[in-house]
């Protein structure tokens, strides 16, 4: 899966037509938007369209607008146009673009992003907690949910050696999900528990056959935007392993939720 932004993309028409092709009211309007060049009047002139594609089909889609159907509201950027595509529901795909949005969010400076929305119990999936009611452009009622962005301080983890057990070796199976087979050793530290009460969960880079033990470095932390638990990422061999290597490592199992990457490089800078 790759996400892209719509307006840095050279074949626009292949993706404003699969745009087009959703079956969904506000679907078909943001197609005419985009169609008539009046995205960014409406939206505002920083705001972004998000499509994650998987070769030349598109998965999902939502934008980072400066302004959404609540007028006058004073709050920004809004997460809007949320859509997956029927056949690829059920994964919580969205999610990687709302990863998206709040990463740009945050690099832009804002504080908290904004949803407009009538349904109760979708937005606290992806780390929303409802804010209030307000009145749209059409004088009805809406829901906001706010997500605030945050700047967690890893350096007290970051760089610190751990031991602990792995429970979930490489090349096992998921004990919930058997279709899902560990690429990598997957377990806890010892003795240190974690946000959801139980020892902290780790991803062991590097070692390509199972094991039981570890002992190694710190070196990353996935901060979960949409859950309690925080992953740790361990090199056993002090080896360094680049943001993009851990992403794909951890991809199997991480695609399903929301996150940010922490790296021990990026602290020593």
């Amino acid at each position: 899966m790759e996400i892209r932004e719509f307006s840095q993309e050279r074949g626009k028409d292949w993706w404003l037509e699969k745009i087009g092709e959703s079956d969904w009211r506000a679907g078909k309007y943001l197609h005419e938007l985009l169609k008539d060049n009046s995205f960014y009047k409406h939206c505002g002139a920083k705001s972004s369209l998000f499509l994650l594609t998987e070769g030349r089909e598109l998965i999902s889609f939502c934008t980072l607008a400066e302004h959404d159907e609540v007028p006058d509201s004073g709050l920004s950027p809004w997460i809007g146009f949320v859509y997956t595509f029927p056949r690829y529901r059920g994964k919580r795909r969205i999610g990687k673009l709302i990863e998206r949005a709040y990463a740009t969010a945050k690099k832009e400076g804002y504080r908290s992003i904004y949803v407009s929305t009538d349904q109760k119990g979708l937005y606290e999936k992806f780390g929303f907690t409802f804010m209030q009611e307000m009145k749209n452009r059409w004088g009805e009622n809406t829901l906001i949910y706010k997500k605030d962005i945050e700047t967690p301080d890893f350096r007290d983890i970051l760089g610190r050696t751990v031991s602990g057990t792995i429970d979930r070796p490489f090349g096992s199976a998921h004990p919930r999900h058997p279709d899902m087979t560990y690429p990598i050793n997957y377990g806890y530290v010892d003795g240190i528990i974690a946000g959801d009460g139980a020892e902290q969960d780790v991803y062991v880079m590097g070692v390509s056959k199972a094991i039981s033990k570890f002992t190694g470095r710190v070196i990353a932390v996935l901060h979960r935007l949409n859950d309690v638990e925080e992953k740790w990422i361990v090199s056993p061999d002090d080896r360094a392993y680049s943001r993009e290597e851990i992403l794909s490592a951890i991809e199997f199992q991480e695609q399903y939720f929301m996150g940010e990457l922490y790296i021990l490089q990026d602290e020593a800078t």
